[in-house]
């Protein structure tokens, strides 16, 4: 088959532009506009769109879109006579065959011939075109023809129909995807230039109506999530979505199901105000999604319905879904008491390993519902219903240490307003005793190192008394002053490590804490520099001698000092001086860093702890 183009013309006038013989063009359905917004359903226009002439019985021409096409006969400037059929295809594939109403397709006339003819234009379902149908060998009739109705008197229309749904029907049930209509003047006025017509290309459609069932009445109403069915007590302190279905018992995918939410206050029913939407997909279908702008509403009783729209009609309003705006936080934060546990004691109480019960009130705000509580303002992260609305509640609190202890309790009213939090603040009673060394210093006697050590315990735990054993000696006592403290000095003690066993005693000598632990006497000997070789420091040089006095801790029995290097760790032994000290004279022979180790040597074989420091030659 050829591919012509041409220009047309029609008997005493020329076509408003080139007319379209065959226009090859996407199955787009148009954008409904506020005329049509409820019908048609679907709005086709064609894929495909061509016209076929006697004159060139084995060829089909086709033209590019613009102007008009000829129907019926129409002589052209020669004047040669044509006589024109059109074919014009839409593609119908997912329109659903049990809800077609009506189907009809438009075309708009631009001209007729000779006006004082009557409409004969009739539309004939065919096979599709192809490329091996032409004038001389049209496509195969499959349905009846229909004739036009024409909107208006006028002698062109520019609405033109032929109803084609017995058509569409026909071919959605055979299972066809397209459906082609042949446009033509019947056989007995086909060859009279009077009856022809011409159909502007750009303007053809289909358009298909279906049947159509309103959306049923919303029924799962819910209030803030889809866990929390519509219910006359239902608080709000913020904006909230409100949640109803959207049921369609129309079977056309294509319906677009669209939310219609408004609320009210139940003092005045006719102010109602529309709440912006959204749609939700679950399990369990298509909800609508309105907002609930609380933040901006008074406190008092709402309420709120919503309806279906499926773009042609409406649902019943759904039953009235009530709610109570409350964002007045309660005034006033609860009360808090304990047995086991006073606010801010005297004396401490209970202990670590004692559980307290704690009394939450209201604090006489009428709608607390619940307590949140914890040991931080900031993380209350336990919570308690009250027994009734404004009601109390009572917990068992364990204290997770000794000592001053908080616990922060705020009440929450029913819209979940949390009132200003109480700081309750109680003492946690400690009985450990510690215990260690804050003092070592040579005894005035010389034979040991006296020990200054600190036994603390909590202020007030009913610890008056410490008692000790060092060594497992006798007995030694000693009290706590108002801090809990006692500093006794023990001694004159060897140098070394030594057992001390204490306990920490009530007024009536009961022991309420006992410990034994071990802890290190250092009776190492002083060691200063005559400045020199500052220890720690640097001085000197080479061949350089500087001098370090040793004096021993513990004097008793001692009679010589022991001493060596990093660079020669053969033991030097000086006896001690008439003053009980040693004066050791060193001259390094080579620069740079030396550690020494100094120690005294007794009489009965002992020696005393090392001291050790460092120099630098230069």
């Amino acid at each position: 088959m050829r591919l012509i183009t041409r220009g047309v013309r029609g008997r005493g006038r020329t076509s408003a532009g080139v007319a379209v013989a065959a226009l090859v063009l996407g199955g787009v359905a148009l954008p409904a506009g506020s005329a049509a917004a409820a019908e048609p359903h679907h709005v086709l226009t064609p894929s495909f769109l061509a016209y076929t002439d006697s004159a060139t019985p084995d060829t089909a021409v086709f033209y590019p879109s613009g102007g008009d096409i000829p129907v019926g006969s129409w002589r052209d400037d020669a004047p040669a006579a044509h006589t024109s059929r059109v074919y014009v295809t839409f593609d119908i594939g997912g329109i659903y065959v049990g809800r077609v109403s009506r189907a009809a397709l438009v075309a708009r006339e631009s001209r007729a011939n000779d006006c004082a003819r009557p409409r004969t234009t009739i539309a004939q379902p065919t096979a599709d075109f192809t490329g091996e149908n032409s004038w001389a060998s049209p496509p195969r009739m499959i349905g009846k023809s229909v004739t036009a109705t024409a909107e208006g008197s006028d002698c062109t229309s520019w609405r033109t129909t032929w109803d084609l749904s017995t058509a569409l029907r026909d071919a959605l049930n055979r299972g066809d995807h397209k459906l082609t209509t042949e446009l033509r003047i019947p056989k007995r006025h086909e060859g009279d230039v009077s009856y022809g017509r011409w159909l502007e290309s750009n303007e053809f459609r289909f358009e298909v109506e279906l049947t159509n069932t309103a959306p049923l009445k919303p029924t799962k109403l819910y209030n803030g999530n889809t866990d929390t069915p519509c219910g006359a007590d239902y608080f709000a302190r913020s904006t909230f979505p409100a949640y109803a279905d959207m049921t369609d018992r129309d079977r056309d995918p294509s319906d677009s199901l669209t939310p219609e939410f408004e609320f009210w206050p139940l003092a005045d029913p006719s102010a109602v105000t529309p709440m912006e939407t959204g749609i939700s997909s679950g399990a369990d279908g298509l909800s609508g999604v309105g907002t609930v702008p609380v933040t901006s509403l008074p406190d008092g009783e709402y309420a709120w319905h919503a309806r279906t729209y499926d773009e042609r009609a409406r649902s019943p309003w759904s039953d009235p879904c009530r709610f109570i705006v409350d964002r007045t936080a309660p005034g006033i934060a609860p009360t808090v008491a304990s047995p086991e546990y006073p606010e801010n004691p005297a004396n401490p109480t209970g202990g670590v390993s004692v559980t307290g019960t704690f009394l939450f009130t209201a604090h006489g705000v009428g709608d607390v519902v619940r307590f949140q509580y914890g040991d931080s303002q900031w993380s209350l992260y336990n919570q308690v219903p009250a027994d009734q609305l404004g009601g109390a509640a009572t917990i068992q609190w364990q204290p997770r240490s000794a000592g001053e202890q908080t616990l922060y309790v705020a009440s929450v009213d029913r819209a979940g307003n949390t009132s200003p939090v109480r700081a309750y603040t109680f003492n946690v009673r400690d009985l450990t005793v510690t215990a260690w060394s804050t003092k070592q210093e040579a005894d005035p006697s010389g034979a040991g190192v006296a020990v200054t050590m600190r036994f603390g315990t909590q202020p007030g735990n009913g610890i008056t008394t410490v008692t000790y054993r060092v060594d497992g000696g006798p007995e030694q006592s000693v009290a706590v002053d108002a801090q809990g403290v006692a500093q006794p000095v023990i001694g004159p003690l060897k140098g070394g490590q030594h057992t001390l066993a204490y306990a920490g005693r009530s007024a009536s000598g009961e022991v309420l804490y006992q410990q034994e632990t071990n802890f290190y006497v250092d009776d190492a000997p002083t060691v200063t520099s005559d400045g020199v070789y500052p220890i720690g420091g640097s001085g000197g040089g080479v061949g350089v001698p500087g001098v370090f006095t040793v004096t021993p801790t513990v004097s008793q029995g001692a009679t010589s000092v022991s001493w060596f290097t990093n660079a020669d760790s053969n033991p030097t032994v000086v006896p001690l001086d008439a003053d009980g000290k040693a004066r050791i004279t060193w001259t390094p022979k080579a620069s740079g860093w030396t550690y020494f180790w100094f120690s005294v040597k007794y009489a009965d074989g002992t020696s005393s702890g090392s001291r050790s420091f460092s120099t630098t030659v230069r």
